[in-house]
């Protein structure tokens, strides 16, 4: 009687989630970068008020990382694997605004940190290009 070989098997089961997951993998890492960059920014903006770094803030990093990867395999799936007819480049859209909303995070607690007004700027300007691009009011 022969016997199924698990090893083979989640071999195969590992190697079709990453085939998936390749044309994402660019996209995927700079939200990664970005998400540290605003969890790096964010407990150097803590530390510069004297504030203590609180695990419930960090573990919200964790949680932002996966409910983010989720959505982006989820437009993925849903731009090229149902919405045959043409392609919105929905996981790059998604990304992109994302890393937007992050970026804008960063700038915030680069002038929380420093006071320079320059990161005031960059903050109200990033905050303004994502309202205008997407139509969506976003509360500071």
């Amino acid at each position: 009687m022969k016997y199924c070989n698990l090893d083979r098997a989640y071999s195969y089961m590992i190697g079709a989630v990453l085939g998936f997951l390749e044309p994402l993998s660019v996209l995927l890492l700079w939200m990664l970068i970005f998400i540290i960059a605003d969890m790096v920014s964010g407990c150097y903006a803590s530390l510069k008020e004297g504030k203590h770094l609180q695990s419930k803030k960090l573990k919200r990093t964790i949680d932002k990382f996966l409910t983010y990867t989720t959505s982006i395999i989820l437009l993925h799936g849903l731009d090229v694997y149902m919405v045959t007819f043409a392609e919105f480049g929905l996981a790059r859209i998604g990304c992109t605004l994302i890393c937007g909303i992050e970026i804008y995070s960063v700038f915030e607690n680069f002038y929380r940190a420093t006071k320079n007004p320059v990161f005031k700027v960059l903050t109200r300007f990033t905050l303004a290009k994502i309202e205008d691009k997407t139509g969506v009011k976003i509360d500071e």
